[in-house]
C-alpha cells in the first residue's frame, strides 16, 4: 500500500510543480516536424491518473504475489508435516520390530521426498534387520551421496560393513567420524576391534593405550583386562601366536592366553618356560599348574618339578594350592612319607586335602588314622572351586570366561573350608 501511495504521489508533486512554473500550454515536440500543445491541467490530471493506476498495479500485483507464497509455504508446510509424520510412524514401527510397516511408511516418504536423508538412512536400518545387508549398503550409498558427513548415516553404515566383514570400508568410516573432532571412547573401540579383524595388532594396541588414558585411574584396570579379552578372542580366532605372546607381555595375570598357548604348542622348551612363568605370576591358576605337570611328567623330569614347586612354595608361603600340589605330586611318584609330610601343615578343613590325606595314609598303611580323618570331614561344604576375582563368582570347574560377570581370565582356584571360608 505504501509503494502504490509513493507511486500516485511523487507524479503529481513533480508536475504539480511544473504547472506553478508553467501556467500556459505545453508543448511535446516529438521530431523537428511534429510538435502537440497540450493545457497544462490536462496534463497533470493524466499524470495523476497514471500514477494512481501504477500504484493499483503494484498493489495488486503484491497482494498477489503474497497471496501465492502463502499458498505455496502452506503445500510446503503440509508436505513437511506428513513427510515427519511418516517417518516418525516409521521409527515407532522400527521400535517395535514390525519391519514390514516400518518399510511401508518409509516407501510412502520416499515417494514423497526420493532424497529424504532421514527415510534412506532408516531404509537401511531396517534392510539390515531383515537380514538384508546388500539393500541396506544400497540405502546408505544413496544416502551419502545426499550428504557425507551425517553421523547417524556413518555409523549405519560402519554397521553394515561390520556385517558384511568390509573392514576396509569400515576402518574408512570411522576415520571420518573421527575426523569431526576429538574422537569419542565408542569410535576409539570399534577402531580397536576394525584394526584386530584386519589382523593389525600394533594398531589395535595402540588404540587400546588412548582409550585407557581417558578411562578414570580407579576403572582402568578393570578396563583394560576387558581389553585383553577383546584381544585375546581375536588373536584366538585367526592363529596369531605372537599376539598372544603380546597379550602376556602386556598383562601377565592373564591365563587365557597361556592356555591357549599351550594348545598351539604342545611342546618344546618355549612353551614350558611360559608355563613356568605363568605359574609364577598366577599361583592360583590351577589350570596353568596342570599342564605344566603334564608336560614336565611326559618328559619324565619330576625332579625339575618338584624343585619348581618348593620355589614357589618359599615364594608364596601362604598360598595352600601350591603345598597341595607338591603333595599331590609326591603321592602320584609314590613318595608317601614326603606326600605326608607336606599335607601335615596345611588345614584339615579343606576336603580335597583330607581327601589325598586319607589316600596317603592308606599308602603308609594308616588305615585306622585314614577313615577316622574321613569320617570328620564327611557332610561338610568343602572342595577346590575356582572364583572369579572381578565378581566373587564361584565355578567347579575352570573357565576363560566367568559365567558371572562375563569377563575373561578371571577364575582362579580356592581351597574352600568349612562354613564356607575362603
Amino acid at each position: 500500500m505504501l509503494r502504490a501511495f509513493i507511486a500516485a504521489l511523487v507524479p503529481t508533486v513533480v508536475f504539480l510543480y511544473v504547472v506553478i512554473l508553467n501556467p500556459q500550454n505545453v508543448t511535446f515536440r516529438l521530431s523537428k516536424t511534429h510538435a502537440y500543445s497540450l493545457p497544462l491541467a490536462a496534463v497533470v490530471v493524466v499524470l495523476v491518473i497514471a500514477g494512481f493506476v501504477a500504484g493499483l498495479v503494484l498493489m495488486a500485483g503484491s497482494e498477489v504475489r503474497g497471496a501465492i507464497r502463502r499458498a505455496k509455504d502452506k503445500r510446503q508446510w503440509k508436505r513437511e508435516g506428513k513427510k515427519r509424520g511418516l517417518f516418525h510412524a516409521a521409527l515407532a514401527w522400527w521400535g517395535l520390530r514390525d519391519w514390514e510397516k516400518a518399510r511401508g511408511a518409509l516407501s510412502r516418504l520416499l515417494s514423497l521426498d526420493g532424497h529424504s536423508l532421514e527415510g534412506m538412512v532408516l531404509m537401511g536400518v531396517v534392510a539390515r534387520e531383515e537380514g538384508k545387508l546388500e539393500e541396506a549398503l544400497s540405502w546408505h550409498r544413496k544416502a551419502r551421496r545426499v550428504t557425507d558427513g551425517d553421523p547417524w548415516l556413518l555409523s549405519q553404515m560402519y554397521r553394515d560393513y561390520v556385517a558384511t566383514g568390509e573392514w576396509e570400508d569400515a576402518w574408512e568410516v570411522l576415520e571420518t567420524l573421527s575426523s569431526e573432532g576429538k574422537p569419542s571412547q565408542g569410535i576409539l573401540e570399534g577402531m580397536m576391534d576394525v584394526a584386530l579383524q584386519m589382523g593389525q595388532v600394533e594398531k589395535a594396541v595402540s588404540i587400546q593405550g588412548k582409550i585407557l588414558k581417558s578411562v578414570p585411574k580407579e576403572e582402568r584396570e578393570e578396563k583394560a583386562r576387558a581389553f585383553s579379552w577383546r584381544l585375546y578372542k581375536a588373536m584366538k580366532t585367526i592363529g596369531d601366536k605372537g599376539g598372544l605372546y603380546k597379550i602376556i607381555k602386556r598383562d601377565p595375570t592373564f591365563v587365557p592366553a597361556y592356555v591357549a598357548l599351550s594348545e598351539m604348542e604342545e611342546k618344546g622348551s618355549k612353551i614350558l618356560d611360559l608355563l613356568m612363568k605363568g605359574c609364577e605370576r598366577n599361583p592360583k591358576a590351577l589350570v596353568l599348574f596342570e599342564r605344566l605337570e603334564g608336560l614336565v611328567l611326559s618328559q619324565e623330569k619330576p625332579g625339575d618339578l618338584i624343585g619348581f614347586y618348593k620355589k614357589l612354595q618359599a615364594r608364596y608361603p601362604e598360598e595352600p594350592l601350591i603345598p597341595f600340589l607338591l603333595a599331590r605330586l609326591y603321592f602320584s611318584l609314590g613318595m608317601y612319607e614326603d606326600a605326608h609330610k607336606v599335607l601335615s601343615g596345611l588345614s584339615e578343613d579343606v576336603l580335597p586335602v583330607v581327601f589325598l590325606k586319607v589316600l596317603v595314609l592308606g599308602r603308609l598303611e594308616k588305615g585306622e588314622e585314614a577313615l577316622r580323618r574321613l569320617s570328620e570331614v564327611l557332610g561338610k561344604k568343602m572342595g577346590l572351586m575356582y572364583r572369579c576375582n572381578v565378581c566373587g563368582c564361584f565355578s567347579k570347574e575352570w573357565r576363560e570366561e566367568c559365567p558371572g560377570c562375563g569377563l575373561g581370565g578371571t577364575l582362579f582356584a580356592e581351597l574352600e573350608g568349612i562354613g564356607g571360608r575362603v
